[in-house]
């Protein structure tokens, strides 16, 4: 019988090339090798992201008092630890451990892509100081939101269950289910594989001296990136979303497989 470990390699395997197969703006493709490595990095992340899940969902049992149940649920009140809790900077630091060597990768390979398509050498690897720093910032933000999200998470499925009159071993249940969600691990790593690339990218252009970029999206874009195809500005200026977002660059929602061309 195999192994969890040699499941979820195949499983990444399969991941590549079915989202070979997706559209993506060109530039990804422009470079055959670090395109591959787009992908095999961003299964990497999904399984990474997965793991993470599955523990959390036993985890998190331990972050109720079930027997304050029926509380009211509040944001730092009720049966849910609240969010000053230690367990959430220890949730931190497990989240952190799990990815950043992928998001580190995932930037070396945006700032590889980099070198492929504007043919200026910078020589970049996953051991430089300014990739590495970069990817310290991206995790930070991502375990941020990550964390956020799983604190109201768990206060809905506590809420749920005490509105719906569960007992406490559907309750658990429920919270476990609503915790070790494969379809959560997907997107987060649909989107953050796309935002670290991008991050490598943007690190290249701006120290190889572009000046400007251009918003590059695809023919069947969605009505948030539709309006930037086209739109140039500076390079550090932000791209105004139809949203009342700003971003530096893609991705700006899940799924988002547009990119950015830099001008120099």
């Amino acid at each position: 019988m195999a192994t969890r470990q040699e499941l979820l390699s195949a499983r990444e395997d399969l991941h590549v090339h079915i989202h070979a197969a997706e559209d993506w703006q060109e530039s990804y493709k422009a470079s055959p090798n670090t395109f591959v490595q787009l992908l095999r990095l961003e299964a990497a992340l999904e399984s990474a992201a997965g793991e993470y899940l599955l523990g959390l969902a036993t985890r998190s049992l331990g972050y109720v008092d079930w027997s304050r149940l029926p509380d009211p649920i509040k944001a730092d009140a009720g049966p849910v630890v609240n969010n000053d809790d230690p367990a959430w900077k220890e949730e931190q630091v497990i989240l952190t451990a799990a990815v950043l060597s992928t998001i580190t990768e995932l930037i070396t390979t945006g700032a590889e892509a980099g070198e492929y398509v504007y043919k200026i050498p910078a020589g970049y690897t996953s051991l430089d100081e300014a990739i590495m720093e970069a990817a310290r910032n991206h995790v930070g933000g991502l375990v941020k939101g990550v964390t956020e999200t799983t604190r109201k998470l768990i206060r809905e499925s506590v809420a749920t269950s005490i509105a719906m009159g569960e007992d406490l071993s559907a309750s658990k249940a429920r919270l476990m289910k609503i915790m070790n969600n494969p379809v959560r691990a997907e997107m987060i790593a649909a989107t953050e594989s796309v935002n670290a690339y991008q991050t490598g990218l943007y690190h290249y252009a701006k120290t190889t001296g572009a000046k400007k970029k251009t918003w590059d999206g695809l023919r069947g874009a969605c009505n948030l990136c539709f309006p930037l195809i086209g739109k140039t500005i500076g390079i550090d200026e932000l791209f105004d979303v139809g949203n009342g977002t700003k971003a530096l660059f893609p991705a700006i929602h899940i799924r988002d497989r547009c990119g950015v061309i830099y001008i120099y």
